[in-house]
């Protein structure tokens, strides 16, 4: 089956209601990293009580989907209804109360791979993606959660909610970053592994000291950093498309789209809030309905670069209204998501601008942080400045 034919059929399941009735479907994912409690506002303690803590029941359902499917690279016959009474009994109902794209997106990647209106490939990496995507949101709903219990008081709720983190982290986050750790060649401080694991540990002692606004703070280093790893996978499956391309080698590049494009459902809504404009090209670029054969990695990386160098930007903004009105813990918290999205830059930086000019964005960005903490607005200010010169050369 030719390849408009496939995206036309993908985009009919999208846009068709042949999703199961009752589900709720999210038409825009929000600009700002909001996680499913905090944009669905469940009422208080009760609500709280129905968010079951079921990451390991789930990263399970999860790992039976994908060993399924994975019948598929030892040409063995994949058995689809399998795959869909795990998705609708375990899964389904989770992933539409995040977001009900996410859950179309899997549904119509499930009916395609098994009518074979789909390259079964193409559904695999679709359902696997996606998926990912969805615990990503996952995570940042107990990473909320954990900061409210902590700032009531409740430091044992907090922790529990911790440990699902953790789990989510080591089945399914830190897998997926050592793969781009590998590829990019990132080790020390600039690995997503160690930041992910350093961001942890750092949330942990916050919570051992009962300090809610580190706590704050320290989860962004665990969020970003798993953010990153998400952007990174995606930017880098338009440089293989790209080289695979040059070499004349067309077989796979539905297959590596797909993939980048299920990478980038986990951010789109954050980038849109950097630029609107390059994360809604980005969606194009990966979707289905675009010849992967035209995808262009300098493109790609060009409209990932100016959403998150807008991301930083934004973040400048707010810490210096933060300061302005006192509220130093939101500052802080602040500065060192503008921090951890300017480190997303480094491997653009210094291939661009080179190893002395990252080195210098850096130190900048401690001792931006560092001001902004002791509040000292006009030194902020002065490293705020040095930071977006900097970004705006790339």
């Amino acid at each position: 089956m030719r390849k408009s034919e496939l995206a036309k059929i993908f985009t009919a399941f999208l846009l068709t209601g042949t999703v199961l009735a009752g589900c709720s479907s999210a038409s825009e994912e929000p600009k700002e990293e909001k996680s499913a409690e905090e944009s669905q506002e469940k009422s208080k303690d009760d609500k709280k009580d129905d968010a079951k803590l079921t990451s390991e029941a789930q990263v399970k359902a999860y790992s039976d989907m994908k060993a399924e499917l994975e019948k598929m690279k030892e040409d063995q016959e994949v058995d689809w209804n399998k795959v869909n009474d795990i998705y609708t009994s375990e899964l389904q109902a989770h992933v539409n109360e995040v977001n009900g794209e996410f859950s179309q997106a899997v549904e119509a990647a499930i009916s395609g791979g098994e009518s074979g209106d789909l390259d079964k490939d193409v559904a695999r990496q679709l359902i696997d993606k996606v998926t990912q995507s969805y615990f990503y949101q996952v995570q940042k709903g107990f990473q909320g959660q954990a900061a409210e219990d902590l700032k009531a008081g409740k430091a044992d709720d907090a922790s529990k909610k911790m440990e699902e983190v953790k789990y989510l982290a080591e089945n399914v986050f830190i897998p997926t970053a050592e793969k781009r750790d590998s590829y990019y060649e990132l080790s020390g401080e600039s690995s997503m592994v160690e930041n992910i694991n350093n961001g942890l540990s750092l949330q942990e002692e916050a919570i051992a000291n009962s300090n809610a606004e580190d706590f704050s703070v320290y989860k962004q280093v665990t969020d970003k950093a798993i953010y990153q790893s998400y952007y990174m996978a995606s930017n880098s499956y338009g440089e293989k498309i790209s080289k695979a391309v040059e070499e004349g080698n067309k077989e796979e590049l539905s297959i590596m789209q797909a993939e980048g494009y299920g990478f980038l459902q986990a951010i789109k809504g954050s980038l849109s809030g950097g630029d609107e404009a390059a994360a809604t090209e980005l969606n194009e670029i990966f979707s289905l309905e675009n010849d992967p054969a035209t995808i262009d990695a300098e493109k790609v990386n060009s409209l990932y670069t100016k959403a998150i160098t807008g991301k930083v930007k934004g973040y400048h903004e707010k810490v210096t209204e933060s300061l302005e009105k006192g509220e130093v813990a939101s500052a802080r918290e602040q500065a060192m998501e503008g921090n951890m999205f300017s480190k997303m830059l480094e491997v653009n930086i210094k291939n661009k601008l080179g190893e002395e000019k990252s080195k210098e964005l850096f130190d900048h960005s401690k001792k931006w942080f560092e001001a902004v903490s002791s509040e000292k607005a006009d030194e902020a200010k002065q490293h705020s400045e040095a930071i977006l010169d900097i970004l705006n050369q790339l």
